[in-house]
């Protein structure tokens, strides 16, 4: 048995959901599991576990499904210089009293320079990571928001003893300390049947992205919305507010999937075999990656401007997209879960 303790980034919902997968794993291994994370993810994690730590770090801001680079540059360093500062010595003293044998980040950056200053081991286990060890191509325009993005991550999590890397391929680099694993899902989409219905899922956060709606709209097909929060029927659209069991019964029976570029819900439409339509957040390189990769697999198509006949285009090839995700590889879970526990077990050893 070993004291982990587990820092979660609170940046959107997705690293906290596949995070508590992996936490409610390493506590059945009767390993002491203590959690420190920020926005979504504290609220998320502190209503099921006990010992969350509340640790804030700056958020990226957006405006207009679009990051807002310089804004969030600005306030990056702002709040490292006012926040960050407090929150450090806030998990120093946890540090001290838990005694942990190891940090575990999922791209939370304040609990593993703690644990690097304690001289913990620490293993990084995220998607982002991704964006340094794969072989991609960046164009021109791509340029700015690409190396801000690879500096963010560079100085966040610098020279981990390991480096976990959830992604859609099998393949591996040779580098000893990258190992690459297929994303782990919520047992509620795991225990889903997938089927077909009638009706398109869509998940937008940017609730100033009005135009989706108004284009959807146009389209003789059903949508049902998340991400909007609110409940409302409007023509074809019906938007839900956040519901798990209904969620995952929307996604699952769904004839395809319309979605930003988050990890998550792609991840979950691929294990689905959902055809994927990509609207990543402009100027956010990890969601337009993602995008690049959701159609290197011959899985959907990836956009960074929405219009009706892209939509209609994309609708008229489903058929192309699902036998094309007939060959997608989504992993054994367990046998994902095993290979972490392995990897946590050779770190303590050493």
């Amino acid at each position: 048995m070993a004291k982990i303790l587990y820092g979660v980034c609170g940046e959107g919902l997705g690293h906290a959901s596949r995070s508590r997968i992996l936490i409610n794993y390493l506590k059945k291994q009767n390993h002491e599991v203590r959690i420190v994370a920020g926005g979504k993810a504290y609220k998320l994690l502190s209503k099921e576990f006990n010992h969350v730590y509340k640790s804030e770090w700056p958020m990226v801001l957006y405006k207009n499904n679009k990051v807002k680079i310089v804004h969030t540059l600005i306030r990056f360093i702002h709040r490292t210089i006012v926040g960050t500062t407090k929150n450090f010595f806030v998990i120093r003293k946890v540090i001290r009293e838990f005694k942990p044998n190891l940090l575990i980040t999922d791209s939370e950056p304040i609990s593993f320079y703690a644990a690097f200053f304690s001289k913990i081991k620490r293993l990084s286990i995220d998607n982002p990571q991704v964006l340094l060890y794969r072989k991609y191509k960046v164009k021109f325009r791509e340029i700015p928001a690409w190396l801000f993005l690879c500096f963010v991550l560079k100085i966040s999590l610098f020279n981990a003893d390991k480096y976990i890397i959830y992604d859609y391929f099998d393949e591996q680099i040779n580098d000893p300390k990258i190992l690459f694993l297929k994303p782990l899902i919520q047992e509620g989409i795991l225990k889903q049947k997938p089927t077909y219905g009638e009706h398109v899922f869509v998940y937008q956060t940017s609730i100033s992205n009005e135009y989706l709606s108004e284009v959807l709209k146009k389209i003789d097909e059903k949508f049902v919305i998340y991400g909007m929060n609110k409940n409302l029927t409007d023509g074809n659209l019906v938007y839900k507010k956040f519901n798990e069991k209904e969620f995952y019964q929307n996604i699952s029976s769904a004839k395809a999937i319309v979605t930003n570029g988050g990890f998550t819900v792609i991840s979950e439409a691929l294990y689905l075999k959902k055809p994927i339509f990509c609207l990543p957040i402009q100027h956010q390189f990890e969601q337009i990656l993602n995008g690049r990769f959701v159609e290197g697999l011959g899985a959907g198509v990836s956009y960074l401007e929405f219009d009706e006949s892209k939509i209609k285009d994309f609708l008229k090839n489903l058929k192309k997209y699902k036998e094309n995700l007939k060959v997608y590889n989504p992993g054994n879970q367990e046998e994902t879960l095993k290979t972490i526990e392995e990897e946590i077990r050779k770190l303590l050893t050493k």
